[in-house]
């Protein structure tokens, strides 16, 4: 018999049990590849928003950084002063030239003292101190029963008010910053149903990360092209990435256009979440690398078993 007719009659026909295994074990494997892709692409974020949003030494420790950044402190001190200065001003209008130029004068000063002030220790202390009470205004603690609050609230009281107590020693005129301005809610912004939400999923996501890498195994276990399955894993999680990302992008920012035209709102809202979104886009990034390198190789691996099949039909025939 030649080798044809023997190749031939040991090769699995179209509707053999062997091919119909095959062909299941290969469906089977893309379906879990794709689980395991769109779990990955999910978990990326959770991890970030477990570890930098709802939690609050991890909050502190990244917008914490903005206390070293001079030029936004020095704007952040200007626009709290001149935030108050216009309603003191015009709580104090005369009408006459010569006392409203000393009023102005006095309040030109008073920035001035507070952005010299941004440099103070005891003001970066004070901005982290802010930020504590912030995220504790905000997302509920460990174990707590109570809702976040419907609306973003910050509560700036130390950093307002220790420029409070620099504007009063420099100039004599108690600004009061931090009583009428310390805490200030942002009507609109709907944040409490988005950290409610986003507390809950958060905790999901150290099971959900086992679940994923028990599905990435299986789908590898189960397929008879692992090649092909890596390609899907890794290619699939990197256009989920993407997806995600604009999802973030564009919720953030339709979050951040309720804000108003509050400019002390407005400054600190942009600042905090160019920080946050910077954060998570780097660790997207890292994460669409190896999802990228993962899918490369399973592509060209698949690519390569597939050539060495052919080669391999042909010298049989």
């Amino acid at each position: 018999m030649s080798s044809t007719a023997t190749a031939t009659a040991t090769a699995p026909g179209p509707g053999s049990p062997r091919r119909a295994a095959t062909v299941l074990r290969t469906g089977l494997g893309t379906v879990l590849g794709l689980a395991t892709a769109s779990l990955v692409a999910v978990l990326v974020p959770l991890h970030w928003a477990g570890e930098t949003v709802v939690s609050r030494e991890g909050f502190t420790r990244v917008v914490g950084t903005l206390a070293d950044d001079r030029a936004f402190q020095e704007e952040l001190a200007r626009t709290a002063v001149d935030r108050a200065v216009d309603s003191f001003v015009g709580e104090r209008s005369t009408g006459i030239a010569f006392l409203d130029r000393l009023v102005d004068e006095a309040a030109r000063r008073a920035g001035d003292v507070a952005v010299n002030l941004s440099a103070d220790p005891a003001y970066q202390r004070a901005w982290t101190q802010a930020l504590v009470r912030t995220h504790a205004a905000n997302v509920p603690a460990d174990g707590a029963v109570e809702r976040a609050p419907a609306d973003l609230v910050l509560d700036l009281t130390p950093l307002l008010g220790a420029v409070d107590g620099a504007v009063q020693r420099a100039v004599g005129v108690d600004t009061g910053l931090a009583g009428r301005q310390g805490v200030l809610t942002v009507p609109g912004t709907g944040t409490g149903r988005l950290v409610d939400h986003g507390t809950r999923l958060t905790g999901m996501a150290e099971p959900l990360t086992w679940a994923a890498g028990a599905l990435g195994v299986l789908a590898l276990a189960v397929t008879r092209h692992r090649f092909a399955t890596l390609a899907v894993m890794g290619l699939g999680s990197l256009a989920g990435l993407g997806v995600v990302w604009v999802v973030v992008e564009r919720g953030v920012h339709r979050t951040t256009g309720a804000l108003g035209s509050d400019p002390l709102v407005q400054l600190v809202v942009d600042r905090v979440t160019q920080l946050l979104l910077g954060e998570l886009g780097e660790r997207m990034v890292t994460a669409g690398w190896v999802a990228g390198a993962a899918g490369a190789v399973g592509l060209l691996g698949a690519v390569a078993v597939s050539a060495g099949s052919r080669r391999r039909r042909r010298a049989t025939a």
